[in-house]
């Protein structure tokens, strides 16, 4: 549970696994390198059974697992022994602070008593707090950042893709002149994402798609979906209200040089986003510990959320795949009538007349055959190129939210509570040797240095915490308006099946309208 409230936050449990446990289920296979295997994602551990069947031969869920493995374990975000495991964020409540701490800004502390606050939830201040951010991200918005593979490879040794990189609309803070299309690799977009995960770790980062799969790094199919998997990184990068302002960002998008060479060049800013923020006294006011727990509820369910939306992808995908069967068959099926029919008319040399008109009849079935598959094409294709993606797409805002909590797990700790104890340690010394006239006055002065010290510390921690708590929030109530992803995914569903459901049925009958006429008797 992330309880921003909890004094004993930091105490290990058994969400912290370590990667060799949390991981266990998660093996690599052979079965990895291919397209036909089992979903062992982090959250879709074995096969998984849904109803009467069985999410296996999905390359989608080996996208996810591979995903969350670098997210976790080449970042090595549970690293054994990481100091802020056992730290607590808050450190005690105003009632255990020593009142002869002077200088400390204790209004920044934790409240144990919310009778200064408003005590519902949604106060009007409040409400209108989180109305300003929820105006600033539309995740229904159109994407404006176009990527398409370059077919030539470079390299010498080792071959490399590049990628086209097109903004469609002008950018925030750049010049409407500017370079719109740049050439791009993988590493660029990974070196994106980490400096974004440097300057902004309790916001949500997309994940990338996995550089490679095994062997799979040289397979269109994989690279398909690698480039799909980078189109939706930097578009979900630039929708979000912080992220699109990034001078980094606007200079991936825009610098038409390569950006290896630029990097080595240039000076370039990643401290975090906190640093010299001061936070807004206003923003403490508002505060209540419901919304804290909020986000414990969110966390504890995430997984499994996760879990069914991939498996909802994975029957979508499923299901495309089928429709492209579909479509092949229907094709294979016309051709197959249409070799009978020049063949029956051996059959019934006696009756050339009405076999001849029976074989017309049985031309319209083929062609009418051929008409379907074309229809489960462009089924096909629409469900590829834009009903996937948007389910991806709500897979990649999930894993994001995801990210922020595991990150504020592993990164938001602070020791205030030891430092409060030391300085209280160091005021009874102090006092003590203001009554003993033996003491040298150097010893006296480094002590009273180290008390400043330590409050300023302490009271700089506590900013911290308080930025941290609000760049969180401002997160969550955003991720509030991507509820309308899924009823715009669903609606997109329905909508397109009622278009070529339709389309069917009226091609349908007109075949069986032609039909009527073909001969059931020599009358």
């Amino acid at each position: 549970m992330m309880d921003l409230d909890s004094q004993e936050l930091w105490g290990r449990g058994p969400s912290m696994e370590s990667p060799n446990n949390a991981w266990a289920s998660v093996q690599r296979t052979p079965a990895d390198s291919a397209r036909t295997q089992q979903i062992v994602s982090p959250v879709v551990r074995q096969a998984e059974s849904l109803g009467s069947l069985t999410l296996t031969d999905s390359s989608l869920s080996a996208e996810v697992k591979e995903t969350m493995r670098n997210n976790y374990n080449e970042r090595k975000m549970y690293e054994p022994g990481t100091p802020a495991l056992e730290q607590t964020v808050w450190g005690a409540p105003p009632s255990q602070l020593d009142a002869s701490i002077s200088g400390l800004d204790t209004s920044m502390a934790p409240v144990a008593s919310q009778s200064s606050m408003c005590d519902e939830l949604h106060s009007e201040d409040l409400e209108n707090w989180m109305n300003s951010r929820r105006k600033t991200y539309n995740p229904l918005a159109k994407n404006i950042v176009v990527v398409e593979e370059i077919p030539e490879r470079e390299g010498i040794l080792f071959k490399h893709t590049n990628y086209l990189v097109k903004h469609l609309v002008v950018l925030p803070n750049t010049n409407p002149s500017s370079n719109q299309t740049v050439i791009r690799r993988y590493s660029d977009f990974n070196w994106l994402q980490e400096v974004l995960l440097k300057k902004y770790p309790f916001r949500m980062i997309p994940e990338l798609p996995p550089k490679k799969i095994g062997a799979q790094n040289a397979d269109p199919i994989f690279l398909a979906r690698r480039r799909k998997g980078l189109c939706r990184f930097i578009n979900l990068v630039i929708m979000h209200p912080v992220l699109k302002q990034d001078d980094l960002v606007l200079t991936f998008l825009t610098v038409p040089t390569d950006l290896g060479s630029w990097r080595k060049q240039a000076n370039y800013d990643t401290t975090e986003e906190f640093t010299d923020q001061k936070i807004d006294k206003a923003f403490i006011s508002l505060w209540h510990k419901e919304l804290s727990n909020q986000w414990n509820k969110a966390d504890a369910k995430i997984d499994e959320l996760l879990e069914s939306w991939i498996k909802t992808s994975v029957l979508v995908e499923r299901y495309e795949r089928r429709m492209r069967q579909v479509s092949e068959e229907r094709r294979l099926l016309g051709r197959v009538i249409e070799e009978f029919a020049d063949n029956s008319v051996t059959l019934y040399p006696l009756e050339e007349g009405t076999i001849h008109d029976i074989n017309s009849h049985i031309s319209t079935i083929s062609k009418h055959l051929n008409s379907l598959a074309d229809t489960s094409k462009k089924e096909r294709q629409e469900v590829e190129e834009h009903l996937s993606v948007k389910f991806k797409t709500f897979i990649d805002i999930i894993i994001a939210l995801k990210g922020v909590f595991d990150r504020y797990k592993i990164m938001a700790g602070n020791n205030i509570a030891h430092l409060q104890r030391r300085v209280e340690i160091n005021m009874d010394k102090l006092q003590s040797m203001e009554s003993n006239p033996d003491v040298k006055g150097a010893e006296y002065d480094k002590l009273r240095q180290t008390i400043q010290r330590d409050k300023r510390t302490i009271a700089e921690q506590l900013n911290r915490s308080w930025l941290i708590r609000k760049c969180i929030l401002e997160e969550f109530v955003i991720f509030q308006e991507t509820q309308f992803c899924i009823t715009h995914v669903f609606q997109e569903w329905a909508k397109m099946h009622v278009k070529y459901a339709n389309e069917t049925t009226e091609s349908w009958e007109k075949v069986y309208a032609n039909l009527q006429d073909m001969p059931l008797s020599r009358s």
